[in-house]
């Protein structure tokens, strides 16, 4: 099949012409135009499990590097680029940083690219998670940065890490879909979303708002020794109930960053 066959073959799946289109570039940049067998085989997996090409490919990139995913850990996303971006402009060269829900480790391992004798501490839920974070740090020369734990933060490990650490910069691209949706306004998933690990979208708890987790971290922030500045990427359907949350505990030095679509996407808390 041609290459325009097989962008058509995408298309016809239901996926973007954009993204399609996108996606066979990417193919031949991994695998050359001398096996568009192996490139056609990928694309038919692709068209009948709707399984991303990333996770197909067993890789990803981030800004600029590349990391290994799986379906332990969702797949790097421009909006997180943006949080990343916005962060190093906003805080120039924090030292002590705090990534909650690190996943693959990408917001983790970009600070540590981009900033000298910078600290980070990168927790999530699972060991299986926080391996494939530590390979992905390793396998980018930056893991004497990084120190990568297993921590729930609704667990008293949580509370003492806060207690105990005093962090410039605390950053999470939190669980923020509620409980048996997409997004609060039931948004319908595209069939690439099941095969992205659920305790990364929902959570382990039930977040029937979406909101569990953005209120336990600034809980933990206020409860602790508090950073200069909180960083969350956010859905851009709870903006007015991150403000509400924020009045409530009378955090009124905020900034909301948009993406690229001009979407509510990132909040900077200053404390």
């Amino acid at each position: 099949m041609t290459l325009d066959g097989l962008i058509n073959k995408l298309i016809s799946a239901g996926i973007e012409k954009s993204e399609a289109k996108k996606e066979i570039s990417i193919l031949l940049k991994e695998l050359g135009e001398n096996n568009l067998n192996k490139i056609e085989t990928i694309v038919n997996e692709r068209v009948k499990s709707r399984t991303p090409l990333q996770y197909l490919l067993g890789k990803a990139y981030f800004m600029d590097f590349e990391v290994r995913v799986d379906k332990r850990v969702l797949i790097p996303r421009p909006e997180t680029e943006i949080l990343v971006e916005e962060t190093i402009r906003r805080m120039g060269m924090p030292r002590y940083v705090l990534d909650i829900g690190t996943g693959s480790g990408i917001i983790s391992i970009a600070l540590a690219k981009s900033i000298p004798n910078i600290n980070i501490v990168a927790i999530d839920i699972e060991k299986d998670i926080i391996n494939l974070a530590y390979e992905n740090a390793k396998n980018n020369k930056v893991e004497n940065k990084i120190k990568f734990l297993v921590c729930d933060i609704f667990s008293n490990n949580a509370d003492d890490l806060f207690k105990e650490n005093k962090f410039d910069l605390v950053i999470s691209n939190p669980p923020y879909i509620q409980s048996g949706k997409y997004g609060p306004r039931s948004i319908p998933a595209q069939p690439e979303r099941k095969h992205e690990p659920k305790i990364a979208l929902y959570g382990t708890k039930e977040n029937k708002t979406g909101m569990i987790y953005y209120e336990r971290i600034v809980e933990l922030c206020l409860s602790g020794s508090m950073p200069a500045t909180l960083a969350f990427e956010i859905d851009p359907y709870l903006v007015n109930d991150l403000k509400s949350l924020l009045k409530k505990y009378d955090l009124n030095n905020f900034e909301i960053i948009k993406d690229y679509s001009g979407l509510d996407r990132c909040l900077f808390v200053f404390l």
